[in-house]
């Protein structure tokens, strides 16, 4: 059995010494002291991981220049910064390059053999996808995934899309249907056409043949002639979401225009030719609802001519962190907040999530995590501390209850509000002072120092703080 290989790029020789004596027995290893002579062979080498020292005390490199070269080469391999006494910010500037993730000097042995196997796992999975998907880059095009499911799916979309078959796609709400409408009629002969989309469920049943088929003039006091959604739609994608909602009146309709490609404004009497590609999505069981009387078996077979089914959030366990991650980079660029990542406490807790509302609910609690975090990485407070909507109930306005959380989250949870607190308490009595604040809490710097970068508190916010 192959042992993986791992390279460690640290100028300090007894530091890699001791490594390696605590890593030899499960990984191959190799090192160099030198970030020129290192970066060579790991060009050479093709290591499975990278550890890496953050500062070279007698190099022109530091460990963010060094990491800067490994990311431009041929197929990266995950690396993990090693940190001694560096500032907060260059570690978020090496997790914004790139960095796996990183460990603050003295590595802790259970927290780095850890760290290592999930670096050995992201690394693997990323050749897998590589070697099953040498143009990933055509095939997901701008839909962020990393889940074989839903590669299966986007293959799906591309299939039909240079095809004129009526799609129908399934799959419950915030899996991301509208997308995989867009992807298809971009990727289809009437993607220089219009695309025009209606959610049959936004408009009462009087309304919603208006909003579709349109309505001629007089056809109630006071209109005009009016294009619908279908005719909008001409050498183009009309888009209809939640169409199990449609009313049945407006089914009937919508059958004669898919068979015969004509309608009939409200109001009018005289037919119209249309020529458009129909892409339907429900979140609606719509077997059941034919089964009920509320959605017509003829139409349902009408529009199922293709079908795509997307699977939930949970469903698709290898998009969650890199939805997360992207949701993360794209709102703390919006926001201006110098972010590196995710407390580990917080993405175990993202992937112990069902995630009920899929990719939107991901979305709005990293969006809200954005807005919370004070520091350079996201902890449990900032993510899930203060949602009505999420399963941590909160209280009279005070401090989020844990009852509903399993017992080991809500420990984790209560245990990081109160290191915090506490940290950012000392941190402020001392005005930003490390060695100060860690004399108060009666610890070494090095190790208040650690608890800091686990809990993203950055000691510059606290030094124009004065103790009361």
């Amino acid at each position: 059995m192959n042992c993986p290989r791992l390279f460690l790029l640290d100028d300090d020789p007894d530091f890699c010494a001791d490594l390696e004596a605590v890593l030899g027995s499960r990984y191959n290893i190799e090192m160099a002291h030198e970030p020129d002579a290192g970066l060579k062979k790991i060009g050479e080498v093709g290591p499975d991981v990278v550890l890496l020292d953050v500062e070279f005390e007698n190099s022109d490199m530091n460990g963010v220049q060094i990491l800067e070269h490994i990311r431009a080469m041929d197929n990266p391999p995950p690396v993990i910064m090693l940190s001694g006494r560096t500032r907060v910010s260059t570690v978020v500037e090496a997790m914004k390059l790139g960095a796996f993730h990183y460990v603050i000097k003295p590595a802790d042995p259970p927290e780095l053999f850890n760290l290592v196997e999930r670096a050995l796992v992201s690394g693997r999975n990323k050749r897998q996808i590589l070697a099953q998907r040498g143009e990933l880059g055509r095939l997901t095009g701008q839909f962020i995934c990393g889940d074989e499911s839903m590669f299966r799916v986007l293959e799906q979309a591309d299939t039909v899309a240079n095809t004129t078959a009526t799609v129908l796609i399934t799959g419950e709400t915030g899996t991301g249907k509208e997308m995989i409408a867009r992807r298809i009629h971009d990727g289809s002969n009437f993607s220089s056409g219009p695309y025009v989309g209606i959610n049959c469920s936004a408009f009462p049943a009087d309304l919603i043949e208006s909003e579709i088929f349109g309505h001629g003039k007089a056809s109630f006091p006071g209109a005009d002639a009016r294009m619908g959604k279908l005719e909008l739609a001409a050498g183009g994608t009309l888009f209809m979401d939640e169409v199990g909602e449609a009313p049945l009146s407006l089914q009937v309709k919508l059958l004669r225009a898919l068979g015969e490609k004509n309608f009939v404004r409200l109001g009018e009497n005289v037919e119209r030719q249309v020529e458009c590609r129909i892409v339907a999505a429900t979140s609606r069981d719509l077997a059941k609802a034919i089964a009920e009387g509320r959605f017509r078996e003829d139409l349902y077979y009408r529009l199922n001519i293709y079908r795509i089914q997307l699977p939930t959030l949970s469903q698709r366990p290898g998009d969650i962190m890199v939805l997360a991650r992207h949701f993360l980079d794209q709102y703390a660029s919006e926001n201006a907040r110098p972010i590196a990542g995710f407390s580990p406490a917080v993405e175990e807790r993202i992937l112990q999530e069902t995630w009920p509302g899929n990719v939107r609910e991901l979305r709005n609690f990293v969006e809200r995590a954005v807005i919370n975090c004070r520091g350079g990485l996201v902890g449990l407070g900032d993510m899930f501390g203060a949602d009505p909507g999420s399963s941590v109930v909160v209280g009279n306005g005070a401090e989020p209850q844990k009852e509903s959380l399993p017992l080991k989250a809500a420990s984790d949870q209560a245990k990081e509000e109160r290191e915090r607190r506490y940290c950012a308490n000392r941190l402020r009595e001392a005005s930003g002072n490390v060695s100060k604040a860690a004399e108060a809490s009666g610890v070494l710097r090095q190790s208040f120092q650690r608890k800091l970068r686990e809990l993203g508190l950055d000691p510059d916010d606290f030094k124009s703080s004065k103790s009361a």
